[in-house]
């Protein structure tokens, strides 16, 4: 008998299983996975002993329950912190241009940041503050009308121009969202926005991993979670609830055996959760409603090349296939070291809806020609390796219609309950999205 069955190892998971073990309970995890971390996890590559993550991370100071849970496992110090958000983008045509944070006193910093931006006209600039006045009356009124639209429709509502919206708006909202702007929800971008731009002025700093995202989320909870004598199970896939009188008394894993439990967290996705729950509770709403989830696929390019030419850490693409592209020498803090290639660079493209399913050779050559458009330097550079990671289910698609169905915690049955960054954190499907969710159900379950 356990106090607590957690139902999938990913961020949200660990975080529920920290909170909880540091409190005194007996947590037990199954993992359907031969390893922990979910969407978020790194392995070292064989042919050149990199550690490659499963999609870069760019984190932000406003990322407050992440923070902490990092802090609870030891790990916050290999973020790399940057004060001032800066973002530098590469247009076609016009070449590079910086958004950049000022550091005058808000909301000053962010109206010098827009009326500096390069890449667009004075006037275009001007029109950015509609955007920062929208943000700083933020109220109830605002909330219900940005409810009901898209990201591109309220940006429109705001005057910002077509080049405003290619240049700025986009390359951070389909980041932020893993959703093209047409279809995402303006309120959760909104959010995002205010969260960053006008809360503390260390909620604009950008954090960059150090390490790979193992070593940064997943090893030292693990840790953790056993030395509170917690128990962690790989390759353990609990098939179905086992639920009397409307109370849930365990799980049935898939070698049959039953493990009882005074409470039980799912952190699972809503296409694998659906088939866990008993026929006659499916009728039942968040469980009805499962199905209606639909999700946005994204693809991390990693290439290494035989000698160095980006000159910055990371770079936004206006206009192209790649949408960012990071060096992670820079970022980890790696020179060229013996044994390996001068340069390692990993490119992601969200939303990746008509990209995703193309071959390996044709995302390369994509990826090519972005890169030498971008650094005319990289022509000159040999790819060595490759590595492409799909994840076609990496979050769910942020669309009006499915945020007003994500579920609270709570369910109709006893003592189960939901986490995972598609439940109703008020946030897009981020890493602090899943924390606050684990947070969350391990609060209901304290109580």
């Amino acid at each position: 008998m356990f106090d607590v069955i957690i139902i999938g190892g990913g961020l949200s998971g660990l975080a529920a299983a920290v909170k909880l073990s540091l409190a005194g309970a007996n947590v037990v995890i199954y993992e359907q996975a031969p390893r922990l971390g979910g969407r978020c996890y790194s392995y070292i590559d064989e042919t050149t002993g990199d550690v490659v993550d499963n999609g870069q991370h760019v984190l932000l100071g406003a990322y407050h329950n992440l923070l902490h849970y990092l802090d609870l496992i030891g790990t916050r110090r290999f973020l790399k912190n940057e004060p001032k958000l800066s973002m530098t983008f590469h247009h076609p045509e016009n070449g590079r241009g910086k958004f950049e944070i000022s550091s005058l006193p808000k909301p000053l910093h962010l109206t010098a940041g827009m009326l500096r931006f390069k890449l667009l006209s004075f006037k275009e600039r001007q029109r950015l503050l509609k955007v920062g006045l929208e943000l700083n009356k933020w109220n109830d009124d605002l909330e219900k009308k940005l409810r009901s639209l898209s990201i591109e429709q309220w940006l429109i509502r705001l005057k910002q121009s077509e080049e405003a919206r290619k240049c700025l708006w986009y390359p951070i909202a389909v980041s932020a969202m893993n959703e093209i702007p047409e279809k995402a929800s303006a309120l959760l971008f909104a959010r995002s926005l205010k969260a960053a731009f006008l809360g503390k002025k260390s909620d604009s700093a950008i954090l960059i991993p150090t390490i790979g995202q193992s070593e940064l989320y997943v090893y030292e909870a693990q840790k953790l979670i056993e030395k509170h004598h917690g128990k962690i199970y790989l390759n353990s896939e609990v098939e179905s609830l086992e639920v009397k009188e409307n109370k849930i008394i365990g799980v049935i894993l898939k070698d049959g055996n039953l493990i009882r439990a005074k409470n039980v967290i799912s952190t699972i996705m809503p296409h694998a959760l659906t088939k866990l729950i008993p026929n006659p509770l499916k009728k039942e709403q968040p469980f009805s409603l499962l199905d209606k989830f639909e999700t946005s696929p994204i693809v991390s390019i990693n290439l290494w090349f035989d000698k160095e030419f980006m000159d910055v850490d990371y770079i936004g693409l206006i206009d192209r296939n790649l949408q960012w592209i990071f060096n992670r020498r820079k970022l980890m803090n790696e020179s060229a070291l013996v044994g390996k290639s001068t340069s390692y660079i990993t490119a992601v493209i969200s939303a990746a809806y008509k990209l995703v399913n193309l071959p390996k050779e044709e995302l390369i050559t994509l990826a090519l020609k972005d890169i030498h458009d971008t650094f005319p330097e990289s022509r000159k550079a040999k790819l060595l390796h490759s590595v492409i990671i799909k994840e076609k289910r990496a979050t769910i698609s942020a669309t009006n219609e499915v945020e007003q169905l994500r579920p609270s915690p709570g369910t109709p049955i006893e003592n189960f309950y939901l986490a995972g960054d598609w439940t109703n954190t008020g946030l897009p499907a981020t890493i602090e999205g899943a924390v606050i969710s684990g947070f969350k159900a391990a609060e209901m379950v304290k109580s």
